[in-house]
């Protein structure tokens, strides 16, 4: 996304802008760390449980968080154990087949959970229990009542328990709830489009020669282990995976919790002896009357990954996924007024040949008194940095300084209960409806 100042800003007016949206957004940065001389940080001490693909992709990127050291792995399978040990600079004596073990060591602070969907509930459930925290991988939990109980634990033992919907830290996406709610760009959203489309088959090479070193008895053989997402004992499918983001950022920018949801899926492509869905469609409806148009295809890559918020004034697209670089689209209707900044932004024409305005948190943040989280890019404090970086910033500055979870137990649980219903729904080729008290712990 280009970006565009209205003016040059004063050192001092860079500074104390940085520091002020970093603390709104919890990173617990300051003017000093901005300047890059990196100010007192707490030590923290991980321990990393499940480091397949993602695991290890979390790892690379929480040690790039200051102060933050990882000083025990643990996976079962060896290739992921070997990988892990690398990354994390770690001995023999401190990887682990068992978590439990893991758990009992007294100088770890908190642990990051990327296994399996159905291992997240009793894997943090027994995390929190010793006195950790945890970052647990989405979808929460594999069933409703495992993630209502993981947030139950959550509360009463006082930990800090975040799930991993990174786009809650995304500077872009924050910045359009912001335009969304302060500034009424779409007018009353009254519809919700939404796509995460692939063309592959989802499946991942199983590396030749690799052991099972624990839990023989679970998997059995390593493709059940390795490709775990294709299996229905193991996954939820598609909506867990890929649409339980975007059905977690509907319900951040709404306010409010799908009550019903209908659609149809299928494995129609891909028969290659999966188990779960390769595409799935459905409708949400909310509460307020929106609907929600959702598909996730894995024969056709067009549209990619974005949400629409269709509005009476306007609609504003937000784009992120598979690599894509993180923007937002705002594309007026013609009833709108003219927007104070529209000017001072650059245009984008989508496809479908119209133009939309790039938003731009430079082009609005001198339009409003102070900085507002959303409405100023945090610069140097977030250059480079991606929404997977920030998460990991906010959920240390979380355990250190008591800052606000971002994507804490309840917006998880929020997230998972639509997806379970949806699967439900399209199991059965009906209308479901999803009473509050799912969402209620």
């Amino acid at each position: 996304m280009e970006t565009i100042r209205i003016h040059a800003l004063s050192r001092r007016e860079f500074l104390q802008e940085s520091a002020l949206t970093a603390s709104l957004l919890g990173l617990g940065w300051t003017a000093t760390t901005a300047q890059g001389n990196p100010g007192k940080v707490e030590p923290l001490r991980i321990g990393a449980i499940g480091v397949g693909s993602q695991g290890q992709a979390n790892l690379r990127t929480v040690l790039k968080v200051p102060g933050v050291t990882c000083v025990a792995v643990c996976d079962v399978f060896e290739p992921n154990l070997n990988a892990a040990k690398r990354i994390a600079q770690v001995p023999d004596d401190d990887a682990y087949t068992d978590y439990r073990k893991l758990l009992e060591r007294k100088d770890i602070h908190a642990v990051i959970i990327a296994t399996p969907l159905p291992l997240h509930a009793p894997m943090t459930i027994d995390a929190l229990n010793a006195g950790k925290h945890v970052f647990c991988e989405k979808l929460m939990a594999y069933t409703i009542e495992d993630a209502k109980e993981m947030a139950r634990t959550a509360r009463r033992t006082g930990k800090v328990l975040q799930i991993g919907h990174s786009r809650r830290s995304s500077v872009s996406y924050n910045h359009a709830y912001e335009l969304i709610h302060s500034k009424k760009v779409c007018g009353r959203i009254t519809h919700i489009r939404a796509q995460w489309n692939r063309n592959a088959s989802w499946r991942r090479t199983v590396p030749q020669g690799g052991r099972i070193l624990a839990w023989q008895d679970y998997w059995k053989d390593p493709e059940h282990l390795v490709n775990w997402r294709l299996y229905k004992r193991t996954s939820q499918g598609l909506m867990a995976e890929l649409g339980s983001h975007q059905t977690h950022v509907a319900n951040w920018f709404l306010n409010e919790v799908p009550s019903a949801v209908c659609g149809m899926a299928g494995i129609d492509y891909w028969k290659d002896g999966r188990e779960v869905w390769d595409n799935v469609q459905c409708i949400f409806e909310y509460p307020s009357g929106v609907k929600m148009i959702y598909q996730s295809i894995t024969s056709n890559q067009f549209d990619g990954c974005s949400e629409e918020f269709m509005g009476d004034r306007g609609t504003l697209i937000t784009i992120a996924g598979d690599g894509a670089k993180e923007k937002g689209l705002l594309y007026q209707e013609p009833k709108a007024e003219t927007l104070d900044w529209a000017q001072y932004t650059a245009k984008e024409k989508g496809a479908n040949g119209k133009e939309g305005l790039v938003l731009n948190a430079s082009a609005t943040k001198k339009l409003t008194t102070g900085a507002k989280i959303g409405e100023t890019t945090l610069t140097t404090s977030a250059e480079d940095k991606t929404s997977y970086d920030l998460e990991f910033h906010n959920w240390a500055a979380s355990i250190r300084e008591g800052k606000p979870v971002l994507c804490d137990a309840i917006e998880g649980l929020h997230a998972t209960v639509p997806i379970i219903k949806a699967n439900e729904a399209m199991a059965r080729g009906t209308r479901v409806e999803i009473p509050r008290h799912l969402y209620e712990i």
